[in-house]
């Protein structure tokens, strides 16, 4: 599932016009790398939610040619990242699934994550990486193990694990949340899976996840896929260079 409904009141008049999950990022919405992605990875089905401005998101998934099956779910009082999840679970089929943070830029290979669940034998598994600033961010700390011990959502500062807005769930995690109550991950139900003992489990990603969801974040972003373009086009230049030298 792809977590598209926010409100991106962060981003001022940016959010105001334009959906975060349809924000352009190197020349296309940000929508559009994600499905890219997913495709790659090999996933066949997604779900997303919408609420904001959610007749541009429609259009956009109804121009979609790919090979995902694409379901559009509008809420119309936004119900968090958990709720939502709640009211799309008849969609998501029988087993475990994964849930992308729609304003994140995130490329992540799937199957090391998955395969780390299951090892894991977790309730949920949720990407983190690591970050020297950490103010406005969802914290995580963890054992040696990389079992989640307690979450500082956004109310710590310093170098710590931050919450990359990736996840695999098991259904059972989800399926027993109340159904149309606005509820969040890491506020509510991952807190409280964690007091009940349940595994919540890390993954630790190599590099920084960018959330786009300020203009600063956007314009890092940005940046960003503009120097990665420019170093991968530096590199084609000179492997094409070597391969035709004497």
């Amino acid at each position: 599932m792809i977590l598209a409904a926010g409100r991106g009141t962060r981003l001022g008049t940016i959010g105001e016009e334009t959906p975060k999950i349809l924000l352009e990022i190197g020349g296309e919405p940000l929508l559009s790398r994600h499905l890219r992605y997913l495709e790659r990875e090999g996933v066949r089905r997604v779900v997303l939610n919408a609420h904001h401005l959610a007749d541009q998101v429609r259009r956009v998934v109804d121009a979609y040619r790919g090979p995902i099956e694409l379901t559009v779910l509008v809420e119309p009082t936004l119900l968090g990242t958990a709720g939502a999840v709640r009211n799309a679970l008849p969609q998501l089929g029988p087993g475990p699934f994964i849930v992308l943070y729609g304003d994140v830029l995130i490329e992540e290979p799937l199957a090391p994550l998955v395969d780390a669940h299951r090892r894991a034998d977790a309730t949920a598994t949720l990407t983190v990486y690591n970050s020297t600033a950490t103010a406005g961010k969802g914290v995580v700390e963890v054992d040696s193990a990389g079992r989640v011990l307690r979450f500082a959502e956004k109310r710590q500062d310093g170098p710590g694990l931050v919450n990359a807005g990736l996840y695999v769930l098991e259904r059972r995690l989800v399926a027993a949340l109340p159904a149309g109550i606005p509820l969040d991950f890491g506020h509510d139900v991952l807190p409280a899976a964690v007091a009940q003992d349940e595994i919540v489990f890390t993954y630790r990603l190599s590099d920084e996840v960018i959330d786009i969801g300020t203009p600063e974040a956007l314009s890092r972003a940005r940046e960003m896929l503009v120097r990665r373009a420019a170093r991968h086009t530096g590199f084609s230049r000179g492997r094409t260079t070597a391969s035709e030298a004497p």
